[in-house]
């Protein structure tokens, strides 16, 4: 165990996680959810998912991944979707930084 691991251990809380970290947990769970809802089809989408290069590259194919879900099986199952796989942002999609206006 690392001295960092402890620390946190001791405050009750997890390492922060990396934001490379956060983009490969996401990019999986996206991967895992696609191929539950479309099988094989929506390759183009897989491989979208797969380069996307950031947090926000990610968070913005939410729109085209929950349209491929409502398309294939239906509104209620892609909006179970996605409130699944939104909520896995939590603290990293884009609205979660501070506004460069919020200072004015």
């Amino acid at each position: 165990m690392r001295l960092r691991d402890s620390f946190w251990a001791l405050l009750g809380q997890r390492e922060p996680e990396t934001p490379e970290a956060a983009v490969e947990r996401l990019r999986e769970a996206i991967q895992a959810a696609l191929l539950e809802q479309l099988g094989e089809d929506g390759f183009e989408l897989k491989v979208r998912v797969r380069f996307a290069r950031d947090i926000e590259g990610l968070w913005y194919l939410r729109t085209e991944i929950m349209n491929a879900i409502a398309t294939q099986r239906g509104e209620a199952a892609a909006h179970v979707c996605m409130t699944r796989l939104t909520r896995l942002f939590k603290g990293h999609h884009p609205g979660a930084k501070a506004s460069r206006f919020s200072t004015l």
